[in-house]
């Protein structure tokens, strides 16, 4: 059986990392996906592995990546960590990780480093909310995707490098099907996406903050041009995160919820007893995720990493991964 497994996986990434020369899409990368793709991924890194993360918190489930990470360093792949610093723990995690010869560090203290990518040989990528800790690839629902392109991978490498040297990142830009988002405009590219959408627009939140009384706050820039979809008879949908210990994020989505019911956008919450961290919109036939959460923080002031992809099969397969995650709730459209 481990010998058919190991097959399997052998054969997998000779097709994905074969797949892509025009810069498709290879894998949705979701929940219990995510953890063995990210160890297939450091093990096939040759040159250079940059890992920007909210957190690295040292548990049972990490411990197999310091593993692999080790054993990275040691055929020569230059290895580079960042961290944020006003997480507590992550001081711990950089000096172990310095430990094992990774160049970590933390974040400096004039931004708030939200972002979760990882990108191997400039040019394999995976991206999206999944934080690395036992939580969030063994328990939550999660969204990812995993990218090979060398445009791609290049850009995340430059934005990589960018915020090690402490330099302005790169500007938006796009490559066939995709769309790097630049911090700071994923809330523009939202208003734009949703103003020519015809079909469906599908979304999962965890956190959201609305500022009713602020009509040009970004957040409420893009509540507004999902409405106006709903009046144009597109299908608006919108899933958020109902917490069994986070009081006040439940008080915030509350407000939201009730907002967006107001203006005609359907509601539902996910399932109580799991954590869904998901951050993820369907437009059609696109599809966006990465890791903002919708607040003018998330939208305007964190560093934060969000992909565009124009793809139908796979904003169908995120698709059935929404109706999932709806379809596991236990409270009915509108009810907290």
């Amino acid at each position: 059986m481990k010998a058919k497994k190991n097959t399997f996986w052998a054969l997998f990434f000779i097709l994905l990392l074969g797949c892509a020369f025009k810069g498709s899409v290879c894998l949705m990368c979701a929940n219990r996906d995510y953890l063995p793709l990210l160890e297939k991924v450091i093990s096939k890194s040759r040159k250079t592995l940059y890992i920007s993360e909210l957190y690295f918190h040292e548990d049972h489930t990490t411990g197999r990546l310091i593993f692999l990470l080790n054993k990275a360093v040691d055929r020569g792949v230059d290895i580079k960590c960042i961290l944020e610093d006003s997480i507590s723990y992550n001081s711990g995690s950089v000096a172990d990780l310095s430990r094992i010869g990774v160049q970590a560090k933390l974040d400096g203290e004039d931004i708030f480093s939200h972002a979760k990518f990882i990108v191997a040989d400039g040019e394999t990528v995976i991206v999206g909310s999944t934080n690395l800790s036992e939580t969030s690839m063994d328990r939550n629902n999660e969204t990812n995707v995993l990218i090979k392109d060398k445009i791609i991978g290049g850009w995340f490498n430059e934005y990589f490098l960018a915020a090690w040297n402490g330099e302005k990142e790169p500007e938006s830009v796009s490559a066939g099907r995709f769309r790097m988002i630049a911090s700071g405009k994923l809330s523009d590219t939202f208003v734009e996406l949703f103003s020519t959408v015809r079909r469906r627009i599908l979304i999962i939140i965890y956190g959201i903050k609305i500022y009713p009384d602020e009509p040009d706050n970004p957040v409420m820039k893009v509540i507004t041009s999902l409405a106006d979809a709903q009046k144009r008879g597109v299908k608006t949908e919108v899933v958020f995160e109902i917490s069994d210990y986070n009081d006040t994020l439940n008080e915030m989505t509350k407000r939201a919820q009730e907002f967006f019911e107001k203006n005609g956008i359907r509601t539902f919450y996910e399932n109580r007893k799991t954590i869904t961290h998901a951050k993820l919109v369907i437009a059609d036939d696109s599809v966006v995720v990465g890791s903002s959460n919708w607040g003018y923080g998330g939208f305007k002031l964190y560093r934060e990493a969000n992909v565009l992809i124009k793809d139908k099969k796979l904003a169908d397969k995120f698709e059935k991964y929404f109706e999932k995650v709806k379809q596991s709730g236990n409270y009915p459209q509108g009810g907290l």
